[in-house]
């Protein structure tokens, strides 16, 4: 498979030019003779983007954190019937769903392809969050 370090040799200019054309950088100032020619290159070696498998693989699989236990939860019906909405439309949109509570350990989030947290979070726990996954979205936080 073609790289772009490939492409920038055929084609006479820097793997960086070839990177910022092919990616449609408006702010690169190159004529569009140059332009053509990598594109021509790109398409004469069959190139195409790498995929970054970890990135775009879906696993099908969300995490739901809660800022309760999974006993205050029963106490508190307005996140339970939040968690229960989430989990009722997941489970029809075909994803596993991980129930992480307050109490449980957060290495329990590994291999999802995102976390909604239920609750009202401090900063140092959404950071802890966030570098589990960066697809995450906060729900009353």
């Amino acid at each position: 498979m073609a790289t772009i370090k490939d492409i920038a040799k055929l084609a006479g200019v820097s793997p960086a030019t070839v990177s910022r054309v092919l990616n449609y950088d408006e702010s690169l100032s190159v004529g569009d003779e140059t332009k053509r020619r990598i594109f021509k290159t790109a398409e004469k070696l069959n190139y195409s983007k790498h995929k970054k498998k970890n990135k775009e693989e879906h696993l099908n699989k969300i995490a739901i954190v809660q800022w309760y236990t999974e006993a205050q939860e029963l106490t508190d019906l307005y996140y339970y019937s939040i968690r229960l909405g989430i989990e009722k439309r997941a489970q029809e949109l075909g994803y596993e769903v991980v129930r992480i509570f307050h109490d449980d350990p957060l290495d329990a989030i590994q291999n999802v392809d995102g976390i909604i947290a239920i609750g009202k979070y401090s900063t140092n726990e959404i950071q802890q969050l966030d570098n589990l996954n960066a697809n995450l979205i906060f729900v009353d936080s």
